[in-house]
């Protein structure tokens, strides 16, 4: 019968496997419901309503946040893209000239060089040139790709927003069905650990938003005070790059900062190198208490779990050693794992 067991939960695990990347707005929809749930508890407790009436608020105050939201900043956005691909060309010109100005110079030194060395440089400059109409070409099929997907993004969204709304009506009654897959004796610990869990889940959701929060007005404020245009965009901008540590702040703002020395506005420069040097070092120094706060466990093993989880699996692992943690002791605080060491 364990065996039997054992073999129905490998082949569940398997198939739910295959399934996450067809999955991903209903995954999604979950992680919202259970972020949504304490919101849709409060009303029912306090005001003594039905859950359909609670979850009904609760999804359109939900979708008139999400709307704000998304219509600030797709304004903000199209205006300040517009605006600034409006100055692309000017920036061009402004390249063009500094390298028309040393052309001759550029020129005098390929002439001296030596026939090997010539080679070497052709070499690299055909490199780069075959490299620059590789990247054309997929930025182009990305743009293309992009506006093909708009669509499909929007069935995807509408397929969020209903699972959304149905989740969050059925989720006492679906996490009950789950439960009863269990024991008696089992499903104490096993609400436990999916309690754990959801706070965890929640947690990390929540330490995102803070650290990417703070990061914006960050970035923000020191734009504002390099007086940048387009600092609305270029804060947001520097938040989606920080998401992904495998590039980080620093693959946009240092190659920025050295374009700005290049064209000789060293005032520009050193103040980007300052605030990606004020964005990295409080961004390392609040992350593991933020994350080890919200995730329910100590600074120093959020910490760990973060540098451990980079150095092995990458971005991912940002998110994987954390949830190993977070996992390893709601199994402990359930009782599914016992360490005890007797000499």
């Amino acid at each position: 019968m364990r065996l039997k067991n054992v073999i129905i939960i490998i082949v569940l695990l398997a198939a739910a496997i295959f399934l996450i990347p067809y999955s991903i707005p209903l995954i999604l929809a979950l992680v919202t419901a259970l972020v949504l749930e304490p919101a849709i508890k409060l009303f029912i407790n306090n005001f003594k309503i039905k859950r359909l009436l609670s979850v009904t608020i609760v999804f359109i105050l939900f979708l008139a946040g999400f709307g704000i939201f998304t219509y600030w900043l797709t304004t903000t956005l199209v205006v300040q893209t517009i605006d600034f691909l409006t100055m692309v060309p000017k920036y061009a010109v402004k390249v063009f000239s500094l390298i028309e100005n040393d052309l001759y110079k550029v020129e005098k030194l390929y002439a001296s060089l030596p026939p090997e060395a010539l080679s070497t440089v052709q070499n690299a400059l055909d490199g780069f040139k075959d490299y620059a109409g590789s990247f054309a070409t997929k930025l182009t099929n990305g743009i293309i790709a992009v506006a093909a997907a708009i669509p499909q993004l929007l069935l995807y969204l509408i397929i969020y927003l209903v699972a959304l709304f149905l989740i969050s009506l059925d989720l006492p009654r679906l996490f009950a069905n789950f439960l009863n897959l269990f024991t008696t004796s089992a499903r104490e610990k096993v609400e436990l650990v999916f309690t754990q869990l959801s706070r965890a889940t929640v947690g990390f959701i929540r330490a995102q938003l803070i650290l990417s929060f703070i990061t914006y007005v960050l970035a923000l404020i020191g734009l504002l005070i390099l007086d940048v245009k387009y600092a609305v965009l270029i804060a947001l901008f520097i938040i989606l790059v920080d998401i992904l540590p495998i590039l980080g702040t620093g693959s946009f703002i240092v190659p920025w900062a050295i374009y700005n020395f290049i064209v000789g506005d060293d005032f520009l420069a050193i103040g980007l190198i300052i605030m990606f040097v004020v964005l990295t070092v409080i961004r390392r120094i609040i992350e593991p208490k933020i994350l080890g706060s919200s995730l329910g466990i100590s600074a120093l093993a959020a910490l760990i779990s973060l540098y451990l989880g980079f150095q092995l699996l990458g971005f991912i692992g940002l998110i994987v050693g954390p949830a190993l943690v977070i996992i390893y002791e709601a199994l402990r605080s359930a009782g599914f794992i016992k360490i005890k060491i007797d000499f």
